[in-house]
């Protein structure tokens, strides 16, 4: 049978990315939706249940996995509160605001027997998969410096938007740095030191833009995200011993979602490999390879079913949330950082 599964938050998350990306799976069923006043829900899908309130729906017994899609701040409330009221559950990136908090949420979902895992999509984007793909081959050789950015242009402050006030885990580095970190150690695993420089640059009340540099002992990963950027500036840029290779854009699966398209709509963008061969540079155009959202949500209901494992471990995304925290901490202290954990 299918899991019945429930949106908490009817906002932009759930709209384009939750509740279509839970429609592609067999297995899960979009049964709930916690919206407070308005129909967005029930005008797309019509046989969804609209409960008025949070509490409402944990009182729902068929209701057996909730997507928490709220504003950062409430991250850990709700999930503990989902968890003991004995649903699977869900978080979209971030986590939570602490590692503490993480921390018991993992708890809690081991000693109820639940399963808990994070929205960290960026894992399925094309160019991420398709770097990884390289990496592992040693395409460019040895690999010594990576650059990952995630940049918009928006250089008026939206006031009414959750993410731009002085709250516990808004901003950029909660916002953007969660994909940028978990992609990183992915790939890496855990690094020795950090170094972080986060700022307010458009004069704002929380950090719009932040460069954080991972430490390896023959690898330096900086991770840097912006909303002042304008000019087309590489997703990607990797170099090794052997040469590099550079990606321009971001996966199109969003821009997709957000146009309704199916999520096999793909043109096919490439990047560019540089190779020293026989004593000269040569470029190699390289097709990106598609990416797929959906896994998550695939690998969610088999985990709950027992079939397979959680598509993100609760772990890895508390050590992100770790991650961000000593970011903080690095930039306050204006110094790089060993990474203790």
């Amino acid at each position: 049978m299918s899991i019945k599964t429930g949106i908490v938050g009817y906002g932009k998350s759930a709209k384009v990315f939750h509740a279509p990306l839970i429609n592609t799976v067999q297995s899960l069923d979009l049964y709930s939706v916690v919206e407070r006043s308005s129909d967005d829900a029930i005008q797309q899908y019509p046989d969804v249940e609209v409960f008025r309130s949070f509490k409402e729906i944990l009182k729902d017994d068929l209701t057996e996995l909730l997507i928490i899609t709220t504003p950062n701040h409430l991250h850990f409330s709700m999930a503990q509160e989902a968890l003991s009221a004995g649903k699977h559950v869900v978080i979209d990136k971030p986590f939570t605001v602490t590692f503490e908090e993480a921390n018991k949420l993992i708890r809690l979902a081991d000693d109820s027997g639940l399963k808990l895992s994070v929205f960290q999509n960026r894992r399925w984007d094309g160019d991420f998969l398709t770097l990884k793909e390289l990496i592992r081959n040693k395409k460019v050789g040895e690999t010594v410096e990576v650059v990952s950015t995630f940049n918009r242009f928006r250089n008026q402050i939206q006031e009414d938007a959750w993410r731009e006030k002085s709250q516990a885990g808004s901003g950029v580095l909660y916002d953007l740095g969660p994909h940028l970190i978990d992609q990183s150690i992915q790939i890496f695993g855990k690094p020795d030191q950090l170094y972080a420089d986060i700022r307010e640059q458009r004069g704002g009340v929380t950090d719009d833009y932040f460069e954080l540099d991972l430490y390896y002992p023959n690898l330096k990963v900086k991770l840097k995200a912006g909303v002042l950027v304008a000019d087309p500036s590489p997703r990607f840029t990797v170099r090794g011993t052997e040469g590099a290779f550079v990606t321009f854009g971001l996966d199109p699966q969003e821009q997709n979602l957000k146009e309704g398209k199916k999520l096999d709509s793909n043109d096919h963008s490439w990047g560019t490999l540089y190779k020293w061969e026989d004593g000269k540079m040569t470029e190699e155009q390289v097709k990106i390879v598609m990416g797929n959202y959906s896994a998550f949500y695939r690998d969610m209901a088999s985990a709950i079913k027992g079939k397979g494992e959680l598509p993100v471990d609760p772990n890895d995304a508390a050590y992100v949330i770790y991650l961000i925290e000593l970011a903080f901490k690095s930039n306050m202290e204006g110094k790089r950082l060993d990474v203790s954990n």
